[in-house]
């Protein structure tokens, strides 16, 4: 689908035409065949019976007797129909959901809580599944039943019929004032799951934490109020929801007596007949099975519709990244900064009108205080943000102008928090390169000193790393994270504190390996060990978001300024 063309129900219903409509035929048969048995029934008692016509009893009986098997047969059909509609939607608004998300910057992302998102994703199934599969079609259904059982009850004794729909009125006014009673706390409820979501996820993640600062008996007095809290809002929801039940109850109870009381008058002064009043307590029952469905189908869209409203503050949210096609053009590596500006909303990572040319093949370090703006640089050349100010040039063209595909494909970044998926090892080389051979895995694991480390697990490349890397050190996932770079061959290396988990022998024994490495490609290096970068042609000082020093190593330490301080910090005798 065209990007799905549209993301309302509507339409993704319309593509599924051809069983939407067969699901309405079957309905509208499974509707005439339930209203037959009740009319079946007076004809019973008023003609075949008194007037002793065996074939017309028969004829009849055969006729209830298919029935149950008709109206069966077809309410499964209907069923399966309108459960792979309902299917379809749900995946369509999961597909809706997956494809925004990558459209989307870091900076809006992360605006929502990790179990958020799941949550809502995992909600469109309410769309879907119950929605449209358990609550639409089978509205349409009961509304259907009620119209033709209401023109069938007229039919047959208008006055009765009056009678009877006098009641509804009330009964519905009666169901909405509950109803609207009811909604804040569906609400709240829906609001506090999302919270629920996102706390679940956060307490898992930073179980480890809590355990750690003996905070278990703290968490457990939130997690007491919040389902304290969570529990009296069901409880008051469900009070107004079994309410406005026992209401429909009451009313049916009520018309049964009132067909019967009605009916019973009505036959002793020769306006009715006994099969006629049979009918009626068929068909009232049925009318009121309906309305309660109905009544049902209204509450459980009202309680979906603050799930449907969050899939949608997401799938509403603009694209901020746009795919172009790709050219597969080969960059050189010449990256420009043209008084480029940005900031996050918190006011972190600020970058003020910075400049800079590095040229192909370069080895940039790039050094400063926390919070200075290291990060970020590299964040704009991977796009992951975009400069609200200034502009950004790889090899002479606007960066903006290449397709997202293109170039990432010829930058690789070793990010200081390496994510892995819970899977083996070489699934996790291979996420970087899926045409990666058996030998360029291993070449590039040696090189990011990792090899050896893999061949001596039980498993090996199949050993699985758990959630995040959790059966893995620090170390081992940031070696595991430059060996997934290494497989892309990138042109442009992005290294952001590459050797910060290493011990320092391992890291010497990286460092000369990756100088090889770096031959003829253009790397920039985000370090807070100085002596990572001291061999790069070029050492960019960030302090405050601004560039404020640049040279080689000799020269900055002759300048004896900020990239002097820092370096003598960090290395004078103890």
């Amino acid at each position: 689908m065209d990007e799905m063309k549209s993301t309302s129900m509507y339409q993704l219903m319309k593509l599924q035409y051809k069983r939407v409509l067969l699901g309405v035929l079957f309905m509208t048969f499974g509707v005439g065949i339930q209203l037959l048995s009740p009319w079946v029934m007076k004809i019973l008692v008023d003609q075949a019976i008194p007037q002793k016509k065996q074939t017309l009893l028969y004829g009849l009986i055969l006729i209830l007797a298919l029935s149950p098997f008709l109206v069966t047969s077809l309410g499964a059909i209907r069923n399966q129909m309108t459960h792979y509609i309902g299917g379809y939607v749900t995946d369509q608004f999961r597909r809706l959901i997956f494809r925004k998300l990558t459209r989307l910057s870091p900076t809006t992302y992360y605006q929502f809580r990790s179990g958020e998102i799941a949550n809502r994703i995992y909600s469109c199934g309410e769309i879907g599944d119950s929605l449209i599969s358990q609550t639409i079609v089978p509205a349409i259904f009961d509304t259907c039943m009620l119209v033709g059982i209401t023109g069938v009850m007229f039919y047959m004794n208008w006055k009765m019929t009056i009678v009877i729909l006098f009641m509804l009125p009330i009964l519905y006014i009666l169901t909405q004032i509950f109803t609207n009673k009811a909604r804040p706390k569906i609400d709240q409820i829906i609001q506090m799951q999302q919270e629920l979501s996102g706390y679940s996820t956060e307490f898992v993640s930073g179980l480890k934490t809590v355990q750690k600062f003996n905070q278990a008996e703290r968490e457990h007095e939130y997690q007491d109020h919040w389902i304290n809290k969570y529990r009296k809002l069901r409880n008051r929801a469900a009070f107004f929801d079994n309410f406005t039940t026992l209401i429909v109850d009451f009313g049916r109870a009520l018309g049964l007596g009132i067909v019967f009381s009605y009916g019973a008058i009505q036959i002793m002064k020769g306006h009715m007949t006994v099969g006629s009043l049979i009918a009626f307590s068929v068909y009232f029952p049925q009318m009121f099975g309906s309305l309660q469905e109905v009544q049902t189908a209204y509450m459980r869209t009202e309680l979906t519709k603050p799930k449907v409203k969050l899939i949608y503050e997401i799938l509403q949210l603009p694209d901020e990244i746009v795919y172009l096609p790709r050219e597969h053009s080969q960059v050189e590596g010449k990256i420009k900064f043209d008084q480029v500006s940005f900031s996050y909303d918190d006011g972190r990572g600020e970058i003020s009108d910075m400049s800079f040319t590095i040229l192909p093949g370069e080895f940039i370090g790039i050094v400063g205080p926390t919070g200075s703006g290291k990060s970020t640089l590299l964040d704009l050349i991977m796009r992951f943000y975009q400069p609200q100010k200034g502009r950004i040039f790889l090899d002479g063209k606007d960066i903006a102008s290449y397709s997202y595909e293109d170039l990432r494909s010829q930058i690789g970044l070793v990010s200081q928090d390496v994510f892995l998926w819970n899977q083996s090892i070489l699934y996790n080389l291979k996420y970087a390169n899926p045409e990666a051979t058996e030998k360029e895995i291993k070449m590039c694991c040696e090189k990011a000193q990792i090899l050896e480390f893999i061949q001596e697990l039980p498993d090996g490349f199949d050993t699985i790393i758990g959630e995040r890397g959790v059966k893995l050190s620090g170390g081992e996932k940031q070696r595991l994270g430059i060996a997934q770079v290494l497989l892309r061959k990138p042109q442009i290396l992005l290294m952001d504190e590459p050797t910060s988990a290493l011990d320092a022998n391992t890291e010497a024994l990286l460092q000369r390996q990756l100088k090889n490495i770096f031959l003829g490609k253009t790397v920039l290096v985000v370090a807070h060990r100085l002596a990572t970068v001291r061999d790069a042609d070029r050492i960019f000082v960030l302090k405050d978001g601004r560039l404020i020093e640049m040279g080689t190593h000799e020269e900055l330490m002759k300048n004896q300024s900020l990239y002097y301080r820092l370096f003598n910090e960090q290395y004078k005798e103890k």
